[in-house]
């Protein structure tokens, strides 16, 4: 396989993966916008696999370049690394946005 071609496969897994992670975490906002914790965390679950998925890609084109092989640089590798790392972000500010509306929720309970 040619250093191009290794690069977009690998761009392309993680942008596929952490695509995949960011659909998961809009589908868990739109179970928390319901209230329903155990699905919103079913699907941050999903996204975190995801992710864990874009990373291993991302790492494959990294040990490639620590074991002396030259990757082509590329826009695509570039997009795949900020696409992974929104996804990363995302997916820590939804985990924590999930407890915060449920503590919400449940001391609005106890005040009712």
């Amino acid at each position: 396989m040619s250093e191009a071609s290794k690069s977009v496969q690998f761009a392309t897994m993680t942008i596929l993966h952490a695509g995949n992670a960011r659909k998961y975490i809009s589908s868990a906002y739109k179970e928390l916008s319901e209230f329903h914790f155990e699905a919103a965390r079913k699907k941050i679950e999903q996204a975190r696999e995801e992710t864990l998925f874009a990373h291993r890609e991302q790492s494959k084109i990294i040990q490639a370049e620590s074991e002396g092989e030259s990757l082509e640089f590329s826009l695509l590798l570039t997009h795949a690394q900020d696409t992974l790392m929104s996804a990363v972000s995302e997916l820590y500010i939804a985990k924590n946005l999930i407890n915060i509306v449920e503590k919400i929720q449940e001391d609005h309970q106890k005040h009712n």
